[in-house]
């Protein structure tokens, strides 16, 4: 009997250690190949128990050869694979992890090398069943030469309780090696476009990194037409945190997009689409629509809210003109427009360095600097003090020539000042079609900031150009008299509320201290100068006196009221404030997001609020609806707020986007609102196109990742 036992016993270790590598090793196929490559199939668990597996496929290439991407560039082809034999498989899905680039006499490919697996997920049709995964598979491997292999693989999984395999860590590792969107590799995509060059087409990509600086990023692009791209030409910020990628495309007409791009830095990558862009012969024309664009923004540009506080240096210039002789009427009216024309050359010089120094830009990003503020306070109060003629404004003698009067050359420098001062006011708001343009330009290089800036500036100066040319025009102005004294006191007026709007503005952004001192200091010099014209003329005009005592009222009533005013806390309380990661779950959970990006000097977005957002009918539509507001305040330079007005193309406010379970990816409203624009996004947000509508494709940031060509 010992005997027996002594026999099933060593029969029974046999099978132990006969059976266990089979058990141990169920979450792989025997490799398949030679000694150019082999490839198998892995598990990530030795049983079946739920309706999915992970699985992979193993690829082990020796030094010196590789395999390909799904899309491999000039040469190589994918693996191609049947899934036909398997058993109890419903459907499989395969991604596909970050490749590298491989140059070969100029030849562009996407490859693989050295021991790598392709992460596959399996539907099942039933779980808890015994599971035969079968694959035939042919690739390529290639070194000097390229070979083609034709293998067939098979494992089984019996049902069970689906411990993790061995290749379970490998599995994983290869999962997280397949690009992610932009947010979730810690990259956000500031904008993408396609211009034309003279040698064809060129992509544009900037990214900036939120976490880790940037290494070395290549971006592979695809259905750009046949083949690869070529590498980029890559521009790295001084921080490394900002990439500008360019990419040179075929000029074949079937490559337009959408391209799908997929940017590779290291260990981290991400994938992204661009929307489809023009045909080339399109795309060579983009420049000349952007142009007529611009020209007719820059019309448009002269009725802005944010030109009113200027509008009475421009009116006066109009009615100088009016009141002079032909040849001045001329002078005046093209010293207007060369003003208008200088300020734009000046603001597309300094985006242009500021691009090229790896900056990001804005269009009147300016107005968030407490200096700029403050100088413009104090040149907007000059320009009152001249027109008071406190302080007439003249060139010096070496520039003049030496003329004696000043009265000569006051008035043409007055109205180029006023035409630069002009410009320089209306840049914190962005008008319609202006948005457009300067997104346009600023995407691009230094050459199409500055054709683009000089037509928009061209369109501004428009009516004193016209008026330059046909100063007859001016005739029909009603004729010069004692009124154009009052008038010029009026505009003297205006220009000092324009004054205490900077310095309001100044409160805001650079603290009470800072725009205290500035209020004061030109309060104080205007209300000294006031007194001082007072007592040099006649008793007869009342006017300098009564200027001062208007001053000295503002000067106090800024002293007392400024203190309790910027305390008070906002009274519209229902506004929450701007979180783009809270966007998504909210659109999510069926609410509508209605995100209003205002800042304290931009004078269009406080129209927007008094005309339409503060309204009593809107408030109530707003409350009604299930509707979160969330309001960004961008009188500050805020990146995160930054990086949101450019995923739309845009680089200046007002902006306003409605976002709801139609909506994803936000719905862009004009710049000047209206009541029923606003409503009609809502109900168009909040209205699905088909029923079971998800919102699986909303990125995580709450905000598109990639904008389409202006």
């Amino acid at each position: 009997m010992s005997a027996l036992r002594r026999v099933s016993a060593h029969i029974l270790s046999v099978l132990t250690l006969v059976l266990t590598p089979f058990a141990a090793h169920a979450a792989s196929s025997p490799w398949s190949g030679d000694r150019r490559a082999e490839v198998r199939l892995v598990t990530s668990v030795d049983s079946v128990q739920e309706d999915t597996l992970q699985a992979g496929i193993e690829f082990r290439y020796p030094p010196g050869w590789h395999g390909y991407w799904r899309t491999p560039g000039d040469a190589g082809i994918a693996p191609i694979l049947d899934w036909a034999a398997s058993r109890n498989v419903e459907s499989t899905s395969m991604t596909w992890p970050a490749p590298s680039r491989l140059v070969v006499s100029g030849l562009q490919n996407s490859v693989y090398t050295g021991d790598f697996v392709l992460p596959v997920k399996i539907k099942l049709k039933k779980a808890h069943e015994t599971t035969h995964i079968a694959l035939t598979i042919d690739y390529a491997t290639c070194a000097n030469v390229c070979v083609p292999i034709h293998s067939e693989l098979a494992l089984t999984l019996p049902a069970g309780n689906g411990e993790r395999s061995g290749e379970a860590p490998k599995i994983d590792a290869a999962v997280a090696a397949v690009p992610r969107t932009p947010a979730d590799a810690g990259m956000t995509v500031v904008h993408s476009d396609v211009e034309a060059t003279s040698s064809g087409r060129r992509l544009n990509v900037l990214l900036r990194s939120n976490k880790a600086p940037f290494r070395s990023p290549d971006l592979f692009v695809e259905n750009a037409g046949a083949g690869l791209p070529a590498a980029p030409q890559v521009r790295l910020s001084a921080d490394r945190r900002e990439a500008t990628l360019r990419v040179t495309l075929p000029t074949v007409q079937e490559g337009t997009g959408p391209f799908r791009l997929t940017v590779v830095d290291g260990a981290r990558a991400a994938e992204f689409e661009t929307a489809s862009v023009a045909p080339l012969t399109e795309s060579g024309r983009s420049i000349a629509i952007v142009l007529c664009l611009a020209l007719l923004g820059g019309l448009i540009l002269n009725f802005m809210p944010c030109v009113l506080p200027v509008l009475s240096i421009k009116v006066f210039s109009v009615v100088k003109a009016a009141g002079a002789e032909r040849l001045s009427a001329r002078r005046i009216s093209l010293a207007t427009a060369l003003g208008i024309i200088a300020s734009f050359l000046t603001l597309a010089a300094a985006l242009s360095t500021l691009k090229l120094a790896g900056t990001t830009l804005g269009w009147g990003v300016q107005f968030q600097q407490p200096w700029f503020l403050a100088g413009m306070a104090v040149v907007t109060t000059l320009f009152a003090a001249s027109l008071f003629d406190w302080l007439p404004i003249g060139l010096p003698n070496f520039v003049s020539g030496g003329q004696s009067s000043a009265a000569g050359r006051g008035p043409l420098v007055e109205a180029f000042l006023g035409g630069m001062l002009s410009t320089l006011l209306a840049t914190p708001c962005s008008a319609p079609l202006v948005g457009t343009v300067v997104g346009f330009a600023l995407a691009r290089g230094p050459l199409e900031i500055f054709v683009v800036l000089l037509t928009l500036g061209a369109g501004m100066a428009l009516p004193f150009l016209i008026l330059a040319a046909a100063p007859s025009l001016a005739a029909k102005m009603p004729r010069p008299g004692r009124w154009m004294l009052h008038l010029r006191k009026v505009m003297g007026v205006l220009l000092l509320a324009t004054s205490a709007w900077l310095t309001w503005s100044l409160w805001t952004i650079g603290g009470a201290l800072t725009a205290s001192v500035v209020g004061a200091a030109l309060l104080g010099l205007l209300g000294l100068r006031a007194f001082v014209a007072s007592r040099a003329i006649t008793q007869a005009s009342r006017w300098p006196g009564t200027a001062t005592a208007l001053i000295v009222a503002g000067t106090v009533g800024f002293a007392v009221l400024a203190p309790s005013i910027a305390a008070r806390p906002d009274a519209s309380g229902e506004w929450q404030t701007f979180d783009s990661n809270a966007i998504s779950p909210l659109v999510a959970s069926g609410k509508i997001v209605l995100v209003d990006v205002t800042a304290s000097w931009c004078l269009t977005c406080k129209v927007n609020e008094l005309s339409v957002l503060d309204t009593a009918a809107v408030r109530s539509r707003l409350e009604q609806d299930n509707i979160v507001r969330m309001r960004a305040d961008w009188s500050r330079y805020n990146p995160q707020i930054a990086r949101y007005i450019q995923s739309f193309g845009r680089f200046g406010i007002p902006l306003d986007v409605v976002y709801g379970p139609n909506r994803p990816q936000g719905q862009l409203l004009p710049e000047i609102l209206q009541a029923s624009t606003l409503f009609q996004a809502i109900d168009s947000a909040k209205t699905p196109q088909s029923a079971g509508n998800d919102n699986s494709g909303v990125p995580a940031h709450g905000y598109p990742s990639t904008v389409a060509p202006s």
